[in-house]
């Protein structure tokens, strides 16, 4: 943890002096300024006085809930960027998606982890200093090219509204069922078309920028919009499935080809990461849709990469067991936590409790319903020594 975000200071508020304590207490060691507020009215004369980065703030509160106090602080201009994680007892998906909704950026539930808290407080801070980064970064570049200023604000701009659009999709999951077709083609319109407009201006740049700084972040930037973009699609695939509007195409599919084209377009992510496939037989075909069966291996391969450590290696394998086809992707990383596997292919649901990464975890809970499309079993555990290895099981 860098020292800027030890000396970052926190607002807790909670109308119980005892939960105000035990957090204070574990932030106070991670060495945060920590300030307190034990009921709503307090909390936002707080904010507006101190400006805290970040605030932890209880929903369940008499006279002024949470929900109200972070509608409140979204609403003041001096507050609205200020990032809000609700602490709540509660876990129905109505109160979480009613924070949200509010303005929170995420939500922890009592009786807290220790290490959750922490890694959840340390994210979200990283998450705002780096914003920060890039809008101080986008200030440099419009001067650099001021020929191209109005286009890149224009394209910042739609991204703004992509991103709205793509956050709302997903507070909306519950209700999927009920979209049309017509929302589908839509919303692959408005995320899409800006996202790789934004890449191509980004490459643009790339040539005019001698200063090695400056073009690292161009490179950072160019990475995280590979990864929306792949976010975007990910997103409505699920779309198409869980109204489904997706419609099967079931053929006879190479597997070696499928797994060969799966690992060519897989983006490492900037990771020094080795992918080997062994023992694939090129005669081995699988009645499937080759478009979600690419995805689905793809998720897996992801994931996979994403949790190996530098240098690390992915192997992918198949075997024929009992009548099934078995496909295995295994990484050397971590490892699953038991709270992580218990809560593997449940959506919203962080992809390792061990490690620092957290997502909209969409990715596995999409592969599951592939599969089950697919009439296959997925399988995820960890390995005897260091790692994970994931089964894709097909009847023969």
């Amino acid at each position: 943890m860098t020292n800027s975000i030890k000396k970052s200071e926190i607002l807790i508020v909670d109308d119980i002096p005892g939960n105000l304590n035990y957090i204070s207490d574990i932030l106070n060691n991670e060495g945060f300024s920590i300030l307190v507020a034990t009921n709503g009215r307090d909390a936002i004369d707080i904010a507006l006085e101190r400006i805290p980065d970040l605030i932890l703030l209880d929903i369940a509160m008499p006279v002024m809930d949470g929900y109200e106090v972070c509608k409140i602080l979204k609403s003041e201009t001096h507050t609205s960027e200020i990032p809000i994680i609700f602490l709540t007892a509660r876990d129905d998906h109505e109160d979480i998606l009613k924070g949200f909704q509010a303005g929170a950026v995420d939500y922890i539930s009592k009786p807290f982890n220790t290490s959750e808290l922490i890694s959840r407080v340390n994210t979200h801070l990283e998450l705002k200093r780096k914003s920060k980064e890039l809008k101080e970064l986008n200030q440099a570049l419009g001067q650099k090219v001021a020929e191209r200023t109005a286009q890149l604000q224009e394209l910042n701009n739609e991204l703004t509204a992509a991103n709205h659009n793509l956050s709302k999709a997903y507070l909306e999951l519950s209700k999927l069922d009920k979209l049309k077709n017509e929302f589908i083609r839509h919303i692959n319109h408005e995320l899409r078309t800006p996202l790789q407009g934004i890449s191509g201006f980004v490459r643009l740049l790339s040539p005019v920028l001698h200063d090695q700084e400056e073009k690292e972040y161009l490179q950072s930037i160019e990475m995280l919009l590979k990864r929306l973009i792949k976010v975007s699609e990910l997103s409505l695939l699920f779309t198409e499935i869980k109204t489904e509007n997706y419609q099967l195409s079931m053929q006879q599919v190479s597997l070696s080809e499928c797994v060969n084209d799966t690992i060519r377009d897989t983006d490492l992510q900037g990771r020094n990461v080795r992918i080997v496939a062994a023992g694939i037989p090129a005669d081995i075909h699988l009645m499937a849709d080759e478009k979600l069966l690419k995805a689905c291996i793809g998720i897996l391969i992801d994931n996979a990469v994403k949790f190996s450590p530098d240098n690390g290696e992915v192997k992918i394998k198949t075997e024929i067991r009992d009548e099934k086809m078995i496909i295995e992707i295994s990484d050397n990383g971590p490892g699953l936590s038991d709270k992580a596997r218990n809560q593997i292919f449940g959506l919203f649901t962080a992809d390792n409790i061990n490690e620092e990464y957290y997502g909209f975890g969409i990715g596995l809970a999409t592969a599951k319903m592939i599969s089950d499309l697919l009439s296959a079993q997925i399988e995820i555990e960890n390995k005897d020594k260091n790692g994970t290895v994931a089964k894709l099981i097909f009847s023969r």
